[in-house]
């Protein structure tokens, strides 16, 4: 079984973002490219799930088809669910703070972040290697 992290957080700006970063403990899945290198585990979700490369704002800057998040403030549980491969992508607690849920109250939407680090603060070198993916999803919060 892989257990899946959710990180929330919130870009900066007038028109704050609520992000959150997906990781995982496991990264490759015992695929290997012809040249040896393992493969993300998330790789064949990644790319039939329509995420696009972080540095293509114009591909993941508008809501993504067949995806959806719901928030609920009570007990902190989000759930993202998307086509394909990413269905039931992730269902937990998320720790999100009081501006991370003011965003998303304002925004009803989420930016996901997915990249083969395990922790976000890695993330900029993901996105440098060209390995950052994103996606811009409807939330619905109670």
């Amino acid at each position: 079984m892989i257990t899946m992290y959710a990180w929330p957080s919130t870009a900066d700006g007038p028109d704050a973002l609520p992000m959150v970063h997906f990781t995982t403990d496991q990264q490759a899945g015992g695929e290997v490219t012809p040249e040896g290198t393992p493969v993300w585990l998330f790789d064949t979700a990644i790319r039939e799930g329509g995420w696009a490369q972080f540095t293509d704002f114009e591909g993941w800057s508008v809501p993504a088809a067949g995806w959806q998040a719901f928030y609920r403030r009570e007990d902190d549980l989000l759930a993202v669910t998307g086509p394909g491969a990413c269905e039931g992508w992730y269902q937990g607690n998320l720790g999100a703070d009081a501006d991370w849920v003011a965003a998303a109250t304002a925004q009803q939407s989420v930016v996901l972040l997915a990249a083969p680090v395990q922790h976000p603060s890695l993330y900029g070198y993901a996105v440098e290697a060209g390995a950052a993916f994103a996606l811009l999803v409807p939330l619905a919060l109670v």
